[in-house]
């Protein structure tokens, strides 16, 4: 992140000053994704970044621009779950919410639930630039740069690079 003003000019958070001062922007925040300190210092990014205070890499413009990271939802059956924090677990091997765009009756963002990955055994190797190569041939991901979010392909091929490590993956290389 690289502030366009001087920060100064601004009541930035403690934790946000801190990712400015050590060059750290949300996609290589010190906090755990899914914590309320990464939730915080994500709405604060991208309240400085809608302003135009900021400049963030094309990651971390990405995210701000089309993800809700810890924003409260229900999913179709009334679950309270957060959005955008994709974790492991569910049918496949991770299971992440995403806004539909509707919302229940009482003004609730309505999740749709998005699971990806293999559930077998299989283990994943984007850390390895011949596996990362033929999956993303196989996948087809450079068709999906301009792929919506709700999707399992989006998520399979850009997930990796935006949630390595809530994912709890070795490496940010797409697959």
């Amino acid at each position: 992140m690289k502030y366009v003003k001087t920060f100064e000019q601004f009541q930035v958070s403690e934790n946000f000053r801190y990712h400015m001062e050590n060059g750290l922007d949300i996609t290589e925040s010190v906090f755990r994704i899914g914590s309320d300190a990464y939730r915080e210092l994500f709405e604060e990014t991208k309240k400085y970044w809608d302003e135009g205070n900021i400049i963030l890499s094309d990651k971390a413009a990405w995210m701000t621009k089309n993800l809700e990271v810890g924003k409260d939802a229900v999913d179709n059956d009334g679950k309270k779950v957060k959005l955008d924090e994709p974790t492991r677990g569910g049918d496949l091997k991770f299971v992440v919410y995403h806004n539909s765009g509707k919302k229940d009756d009482d003004g609730n963002i309505i999740a749709v639930r998005i699971e990806w990955g293999d559930p077998g055994g299989l283990s994943i190797k984007n850390d390895d630039p011949k596996a990362a190569a033929s999956f993303w041939a196989r996948q087809q991901c450079d068709m999906k740069k301009k792929m919506d979010p709700t999707t399992k392909g989006f998520w399979a091929c850009y997930g990796p690079s935006l949630f390595n490590k809530q994912l709890g993956l070795s490496s940010d290389q797409p697959w």
